[in-house]
């Protein structure tokens, strides 16, 4: 009997070692089992309809197209900790060659992380800028020096947010919301460029001084909430006609109160949100009249391109400290022109907008211009209504 009961606990060990491997392209592996890519997830669900998501796409995309193996995993948390674990089982356990991680909330964990391991190659995507930041916001610069293995990827997203407001109020919108979810300077980018769309296009018009009306808030979360549908409700009743959502899972809220009314309008963030956000129900889609994008799959597959072929390629990535990508480089965008979506608007206008946008990108203003994410008060044609948390 002993014997028997030794066989069994043999056979349900070696099926814990070799049955239970983790599946390629999406699953998290066992130890040992090597990985090319590894994707390093934001906070949230990987396949979320929008930054996760479409920044895995972007390595699968390279990974299927060369035959190589790749993989995500996520924090267990929010905490630095969770992320360095994650790094740390990458590198040492899936013995990746390249890491994507994704998000500003990596910036500790990769500051820490990076100098350990000089041969594994690391994009930072949504970055912050490693060499020249104070992550616990302390007064202690905790910045790296220059790293070889490390490309710094961010977006200039007032560009896409500039075509976004500046398309709106073209068509004919004059009731515009903002509603962001925390001021981190992704997010601000993006509000501040929307009201700077919507004044252009409203002096190009030749509309009355103060004919906008924009109320602009920051809800201090990512996530959806009662609170979330019960103010953009408020503000919809109370005659806005289009949110601009910019905020992650908001958007779930923003649709909500969207739904409980006739012509509520949303711009959706990040991916073109006109679909993604149909997997949720058809009916969604009307909602969306556009989205102000960064172009993610395109982005990572070049950045994980130019890691595979080393040499000019990659040191044109990690020579230039943080590479902040707009609407010059096609980067930051907005979504395709439906005609089904616009009052107006042709497809030539739609065009010449990303123009107008690359024109005017150093004039834009970023978080570096405002106090804290507050829209700046310099406009015209639009009155900005700005809601405390």
């Amino acid at each position: 009997m002993k014997k028997f009961l030794t066989l069994i606990l043999a056979v349900l060990m070696a099926f814990c070692l070799f049955g239970c491997k983790g599946k390629e392209g999406g699953e998290e592996s066992s130890q040992g089992e090597h990985y090319d890519v590894v994707f390093l997830a934001d906070l949230g669900s990987i396949y979320d309809g929008g930054f996760n998501e479409h920044s895995f796409y972007g390595i699968r995309d390279y990974c299927e197209e060369k035959g190589l193996k790749y993989t995500y995993l996520q924090p267990a948390g929010s905490d630095d900790a969770s992320r360095v674990t994650i790094f740390e089982q990458a590198v040492n356990q899936m013995t990746a060659d390249v890491l994507v991680a994704v998000g500003f909330l990596w910036d500790a964990a990769l500051c820490q992380q990076i100098p350990n391991y000089p041969d594994v190659k690391v994009i930072f995507v949504d970055a912050d800028d490693l060499y020249n930041i104070d992550y616990d916001y302390d007064g202690v610069d905790d910045s790296l020096p220059h790293q070889d293995n490390l490309a710094m990827i961010t977006f200039a997203e007032q560009d896409c947010g500039f075509m976004a407001g500046y398309a709106v109020v073209q068509d004919g919108y004059r009731n515009l919301a903002f509603m962001g979810g925390m001021a981190v300077p992704a997010v601000v980018r993006f509000g501040y460029g929307f009201v700077e769309g919507a004044e252009a296009a409203a002096q190009e018009l030749g509309l009355a001084e103060g004919s906008i009306d924009m109320k602009y808030f920051y809800t201090g979360t990512f996530d959806a909430s009662p609170d979330i549908v019960t103010r953009a409700s408020e503000w919809y009743t109370n005659g806005t006609e289009i949110i601009f959502s910019c905020g992650g899972s908001i958007v779930n809220s923003i649709i909500t109160a969207a739904k409980d009314g006739e012509g509520r309008k949303i711009v959706g963030v990040d991916t073109d949100e006109y679909f993604t956000r149909a997997a949720d129900g058809a009916d969604n889609e009307p909602l969306f009249v556009t989205s102000a994008m960064k172009e993610l799959e395109v982005t990572i597959y070049n950045a994980v391109k130019a890691a595979y072929a080393g040499g000019a390629e990659w040191k044109a990535y990690t020579d230039a400290g943080l590479l902040r990508l707009g609407a010059k480089e096609g980067a930051a965008i907005i979504a395709p022109y439906r005609a089904e979506n616009w009052k107006v608007l042709t497809q030539a206008d739609y065009d010449a907008i990303s123009a107008k946008a690359v024109e005017l990108h150093d004039a834009l203003p970023t978080e570096a211009s405002g106090d804290n994410g507050r829209p700046l008060d310099v406009y015209k044609y639009v009155n900005v209504n700005y809601f405390e948390q």
